[in-house]
Order: C-alpha cells, then structure tokens, then sequence
C-alpha cells in the first residue's frame, strides 16, 4: 500500500481517486484471499476424501487378503494419515499381486501332478486372493502328490518290468490298449491312476497264473517223458531234459519228445504194457491193493493191441492219481509196520538176559528208542486212525486191507503182542520155581538102612523110580532105554511140559492116588502139597528109605 502511495504521489492522483483505487485494491484483495481460502478449504476436502478412500481400499485389500484392519496413528494430521493409508494400500496390493502369482504357479504344478495321478486338483476359485494358510495347504498338497506320484511311478517300474519279463518267459504277445501302454519305455506317457495301478496287478496275476498253468504243464510233460522212458527202458545217457528259454518254448520241445516217445512206444507196444504191468503191481503194493482187487481181465490178454495199451494207461493213471490222494494214508500205514517190526525187535532184545553185558552204550541207547517209539506209535495210530476216517468217508464203505481193517489188525497185533509177553513172563515164574526144588538141600536118613537106594517097578509098560534120600521124593517116568539122556541122572531130569501131560492122562491111577506122591510136581507149592498128604495118609510112610505103595 506504501508502494501504491508513492507511485499516486509522482503521478498527482488525488484524494478522492485515490480513496476510489484504494478501495478497488481492497476488493481484489478480499478476492484473492476468499479464493485462496477456498482453495485450501478445496484441499482440505480433497485430503479427507482420499483418506476415505485409501481407507475403504485398505478395508477391502484386508479382508481380501484376510488379514487384521489397519490401525492409524489417531495423532497423525491428514496429510500424514493419508500418507500412511495411501502407503499401505500400495503394499498390500503387491501382497495381493504375489499370492496370485505364486498361487497361479502353484496350481499348475499341483494340475500337472494331478493329471499324472488322475486325482481332484487342489481347489481355490478362480480370482479369489489365497490366504496364507490356503497356499501352505496348496503347497503340501502338491508335495505329497510328488510322494504318491513316486511311489507310484516305483510300483508301476516294478510292475512292468515284471510283466514285461512274464511276456517274454510265456511268448506272450500285447494284444490290448492297456497291454500296449503298459509296456512302453516311456513312462510318462502311462497314467499313474490307482486304477491302472490295480489294472497292472491283474494283469501281472493273469501273467503268474498264466505262468503257473504253463509251469503245471511242463511238469505234467516232463512226468510223462519221465514215464516213458522207465516204459520203453531208455539208458539213462540218453535221458536229457535240460533245455532253456521261454517256457512256450521249452513245453513245444518237450511236446516233441513226448510224441517221438509215444510212437516209440507204439512200436513197442508189448514191452511198453508189460512194464505198466509191473508198474501197476509197485502201485497196488503201495495202495494195500487185495489179490481181488488186483484180478483184472486185462491183465491177462496177450492180445497186445493199441486198445490195450490204452486201457492200461487209463488204469495207471487211475491208481497214479488215487496214490497221490490218499498218499499220507499209505505212508502212515506202512510207517506204522516198520515202527512195529522195529518195537517187537526192541521188546525181543529187552527180554534176552545176555544184552546186559553189552557196552557202550547200547543198552541204553535201545531203551530210550524203545520208550520213544512206544510213545509215537500210538500217536500215528489215531492220525491213521483219522486217515482211514476221511478214506471212508469219502469212499463210502470200510477200508480193508488182507481182509479185515487196519485198526482191528493194529489192535489184534497189540493183544498177540501182550499174550505172548504174558506167556513168556509165565514160562520165567515156572522156570525159577523149578529151579528153587531143585535147590532144596537132601534129608539125611534117620537111620542106617539097608533098603537099596532105588526100586524099579514097571506101571502101565513104563518103569517108575522111586528114590530115597533125593530132594523131591517124587516118581518120574522114564523110558526103558534112554541112551542119550544126559550127564545128570535120571533122577534130576525134569520131563518137558508136554512130556508132563503125557504122563499124567497115561497113569491117572498112579498119579492121583491118596497114598502116592504125585508124579509130575511142576512147582515148590505140588510138592508141598503133596507131602502134607502123604505124611496124613494112614498107610503113608515117611522116612528117607526107598518109597514102596503098600
């Protein structure tokens, strides 16, 4: 205004303009000053506007992206405060812009597995912002797809080459889509699906199976070659089986030297059925076959035709067949007879006196064989016992062998086995009672007497000694001429147990009469008995003189 004033006073504008230009200053003035203030309160307006804004974009980006709401400084002025919004909202919009893109990388990666695996990706909707937590899920999710993708990838690697080995061993050739695939050498290019998994495996068990049959078959040729040449007597140098390669392969040639051997055998069609034959009475031994059962009206034609031969085929291959089936049978049985015959040896040896001077060990080494053979004898009876069982019942009749039945014959055995032990145990009693008469010590007489010592009278065309002084007192028949009696006397000789009957139903007179000793004293227990009725009878005499009937 000074400025204004000086440059009025050089011009000469008087008072009154003067007053009017002050007052035209004052005016643009007060016009400026309003528009600036309106400017500034424009400002102010834009500030808010845009903190509510920022602030709104803020809200949105955390709920997007699921994170807590942003927290401003209450003592920020606005510019400051939309500083700070209009900051955040920038890094959280590069947040936003990361996730989507580590999110999109993501689940390509986890497709591409997915589509491997023929599973269900992992879903996230299509430009939806992933949470922190949803990309964690996303990313474990492709690691363990990476895992099952491996292990899967290991299985079906193992699985083909399996399978490609089993086609090559069974000349099998791909024949199917599936097959094809399988056996690429591209692996990438076969679904690792848990369907084509479980399809590989079926494959692979079709493959064994197929294997198994082929194997079967091999065997069943290979018996049969086997057959032949025990048949037509082949040399054993000539014998040879050893042939490699594929198992097809390998069945064709020994298909080949199956049917060079039938024509052999066709030409030698009477050697072939005399050696089934004998093959077919080794079976009959060895199934317990009857003479009955082995009385067959083929057997005995001489008309060696191909009819024949092929009736006696089918009867080998009817007792091949019923061996093979009831083979524990068999073998128990015929166990059970060598177990038997090695117990009736053991038994035998536990009653001969002389094995007690045996040394090393042997004795008691065939006695604990002995008492383990007891012990598993019966235990293989009831398992053949359930042998016959399941024979006959699926026979429908009895198991018969020479006759009768096993178990019967078992049991007939254990009671003749018991009768003779109790026979032989009875024989020893009889022996040590003889011998303890004969070891009883001679009375003296009581006075010197000139009786002669012994008297021979005749009975019933035998002549009978009576003798004084001996131990027994007893009369013993004796033939007229003994040339070959022994070294004893007469008189100490015991009569066998035969000679003994003999005796008594030849003079039952003499025997059993009150006054006379018995003749045929057999036990300690006769003689006393004996003596005791003698020393009551009457007319009875006892004295160490010579003993006369009155």
């Amino acid at each position: 205004m000074a400025k204004l004033q000086d440059v009025w006073d050089v011009i000469g504008i008087q008072e009154e303009k003067r007053l009017e230009r002050m007052g035209s200053v004052k005016i643009h003035i007060e016009m400026l000053l309003n528009e600036m203030i309106h400017e500034e309160e424009l400002l102010n307006d834009q500030l808010n506007e845009a903190i509510q804004n920022w602030q709104e974009k803020l809200q949105a980006l955390c709920s997007e992206l699921l994170l807590d709401h942003y927290k401003a400084d209450k003592n920020s002025t606005p510019l400051q405060l939309e500083k700070e919004l209009r900051d955040e909202v920038t890094t959280l919009l590069k947040e936003r812009d990361f996730r989507m893109e580590q999110c999109e990388i993501l689940l390509k990666e986890d497709q591409a597995l997915c589509n491997d695996l023929c599973k269900t990706p992992y879903y996230i909707p299509t430009g939806k912002v992933p949470s922190l937590e949803e990309i964690e899920e996303l990313k474990n999710h492709i690691i363990s797809a990476a895992k099952e993708k491996e292990r899967r990838l290991g299985t079906f690697l193992g699985l083909r080459h399996e399978i490609t080995n089993l086609m090559a061993n069974i000349d099998h050739v791909p024949d199917t889509t599936f097959e094809k695939d399988a056996v690429l050498e591209q692996e990438d290019l076969f679904f690792l699906s848990d369907e084509n998994i479980k399809s590989l495996e079926v494959l692979r068990q079709q493959l064994v199976k197929r294997k198994e049959e082929l194997v079967i078959v091999q065997e069943s040729l290979k018996e049969q070659i086997r057959s032949l040449w025990i048949t037509l007597q082949i040399p054993t140098e000539q014998q040879n089986m050893e042939t490699t390669g594929p198992i097809c392969e390998v069945n064709a040639v020994l298909q080949q030297n199956l049917e060079q051997l039938q024509q052999m055998k066709i030409k030698n069609i009477k050697e072939v059925i005399t050696g089934i034959r004998e093959q077919l009475h080794t079976y009959w031994d060895k199934c317990l076959y009857s003479q009955k059962q082995r009385e067959l009206d083929f057997l005995l034609s001489e008309n060696f035709t191909e009819e024949l031969l092929r009736v006696h085929d089918e009867e080998l291959l009817k007792i091949t067949l019923y061996y093979e089936k009831y083979q524990e049978l068999f073998d128990n049985f015929e166990k059970w007879e060598r177990w038997w015959k090695l117990f009736l040896e053991f038994e035998k040896k536990a009653s001969d006196p002389n094995r007690y001077a045996n040394r090393g060990g042997t004795l008691l080494r065939e006695e604990k064989e002995r008492t383990q053979l007891q012990k598993k004898l019966p235990k293989l009876e009831e398992e053949l016992k359930l042998n016959i069982l399941k024979w006959e019942t699926e026979q429908g009749g009895p198991f018969i062998i020479n006759g009768q039945k096993p178990m019967i014959y078992i049991a007939t055995q254990w009671e003749q086995h018991k009768f003779k032990k109790d026979q032989e145990k009875q024989e020893r009693c009889i022996k040590k009672d003889d011998a303890s008469i004969c070891r009883t010590p001679l009375k003296r007489p009581l006075c010197p007497s000139n009786t002669p010592q012994s008297k021979i009278r005749k009975l019933n065309g035998t002549s009978t000694i009576i003798s004084s002084g001996s131990a027994c007192n007893r009369v013993v028949k004796t033939p007229r001429k003994t040339p070959n009696a022994g070294k004893l006397p007469d008189l100490l000789q015991r009569p066998s147990l035969q000679d003994k009957k003999t005796i008594d139903t030849s003079i039952p007179n003499v025997a059993r009469q009150p006054g006379t000793f018995n003749a045929l004293v057999t036990s300690y227990s006769e003689f006393s008995r004996d003596l005791s009725r003698k020393s009551n009878c009457v007319k009875g005499q006892l004295n160490s003189t010579a003993l006369e009937n009155p």
